[in-house]
């Protein structure tokens, strides 16, 4: 990949793995944990998967953190079923990274970065934000190929979630392309320090067409349960892979995967004209672009499983993935070292420490926000708004829920997973972009 940065250590610490061997009464295997913190209800989580009579093995990567029905950093794999909420409504959410021939010192001057940032955040669409009809129409032209192939190689219908017409779903599509949505998601210009290279940095999934997919097949896979199961799956409902539904659903999930894959891919484009137009001669290397929200059939323990990656990225032996940090803190790219108790699996960012209210709730204070504008500094990113609350209305505070106090030490998470993956690159951010409340 032409990265220019060789294996990290630590602070010079010497790496050394952490994995727990979590026992759980009734479960036909335990978990194997790379967490050491994790909060009692994320791990109540994943005890109650565990028992499943469908689950053939969990792991919690090093980053887990209570989600919905399924921690965050979670790894299961089922038999001949798929669960929805194990995917999560974030379906196909990943990472792009991409390589430049810029050097840090293009960078230094404060007015070129802020060209740079106000170029991006004029031509990507954040938030709850999509793209005007000007925009859509730009889109259709670069990308309707690439659009039809995803209907195609998904082999699911053009009209979708009950849309009258292929106009309707069009819109759908084309409204949220190359957009990059809210809450974690970011994109960055980050600087590798140990050769000053240059890299650009996504984190986006499928927007919206993931949320309904989960909402719409985990309703349909709890009716289903209800009349057809009499077993206790402890309100997780569940598809059986050879049901019509349950093939429905991987259908869809492909589509979101692919769809995902190229709402990033979008997005780099975009950032790369903003880049062409300050620097004309500048040069980009292959990019790398992953998911971590998804579920796949794989071969593990001489058996063929579902495995069910919840903020997980895939760490087979010698695969490059990607592990981001906050927006403020280091980010990696790492190649994956196969470890089969953890299903070839890795963290997919740092991780939170607390919800986004709670962690407003506690910093919202002269001091921690002196602190956290102090992390932030030399850092050109998008200014904290104000905090609204789900009903859209004004708390009076701000909203720092994307600060990097609200994650665990990146630095703390690559420790504890040494044995899932070797750290090849490492990246701070110069640049970030993301949508942090309304201003």
């Amino acid at each position: 990949m032409g990265q220019g940065c060789g294996r990290l250590i630590f602070n010079g610490k010497q790496r050394s793995s952490i994995m727990e061997v979590i026992q759980v009464e009734g479960a036909r295997k335990p978990i194997f944990s790379w967490c050491p913190d994790i909060e009692p209800q994320a791990l109540d989580q994943m005890k109650a998967i565990a028992k499943l009579p469908f689950v053939v093995h969990s792991s919690l990567m090093p980053d887990a953190h209570m989600g919905m029905s399924m921690c965050i950093g979670g790894v299961v794999a089922t038999k001949n079923v798929v669960v929805p909420n194990f995917v999560g409504s974030d379906c196909g959410c990943g990472m792009l990274a991409c390589k430049t021939s810029l050097k840090a010192d293009q960078l230094n001057d404060e007015e070129v970065r802020n060209r740079i940032f106000n170029s991006v955040e004029r031509g990507i669409p954040m938030g709850f934000n999509h793209n005007t009809q000007n925009r859509i129409n730009e889109l259709k032209r670069m990308y309707s190929q690439r659009v039809n192939y995803i209907f195609e190689k998904s082999k699911v219908e053009k009209t979708i979630f009950g849309l009258a017409n292929m106009d309707e779903a069009e819109k759908m599509i084309y409204s949220a392309l190359a957009t990059l949505g809210q809450g974690n998601h970011f994109c960055e210009i980050q600087e590798c320090k140990e050769d000053g290279s240059i890299w650009i940095m996504i984190h986006s999934g499928s927007r919206n067409i993931g949320a309904k997919l989960c909402d719409r097949f985990n309703d349909l896979a709890a009716k289903m349960n209800a009349l057809w199961f009499s077993v206790n799956t402890n309100d997780i409902p569940f598809l059986p892979t050879n049901s019509q539904e349950g093939q429905d659903y991987l259908a869809w999930m492909e589509f979101a995967l692919r769809f995902a894959y190229l709402n990033r891919f979008g997005m780099l484009d975009e950032i790369k004209k903003d880049l062409e137009h300050i620097f004309p001669t500048i040069s980009f290397e292959k990019e790398i672009n992953i998911h971590h929200n998804y579920a796949a059939q794989e071969n593990h323990f001489g058996d063929n499983v579902w495995v069910h990656r919840k903020g997980a990225t895939e760490a087979r032996e010698k695969t490059i993935g990607i592990i981001p940090g906050s927006m403020g803190t280091a980010s990696y790219i790492t190649k994956g070292l196969g470890n089969e108790k953890s299903l070839s699996s890795c963290s997919h960012g740092s991780g939170r420490k607390m919800s986004r209210t709670a962690f407003n709730n506690q910093f919202n204070n002269e001091e921690s926000i002196t602190e956290i504008k102090e992390s932030m500094k030399g850092i050109t990113h998008t200014k904290f708004g104000k905090n609204t609350s789900r009903k859209g209305k004004d708390t009076g505070m701000m909203d720092f829920s994307e600060a990097p106090q609200a994650y665990k030490d990146i630095e703390d998470v690559m420790r504890n997973q040494s044995d899932l993956v070797t750290p090849i690159v490492r990246l701070v951010p110069r640049i970030n972009w993301k949508d942090t409340g309304e201003e």
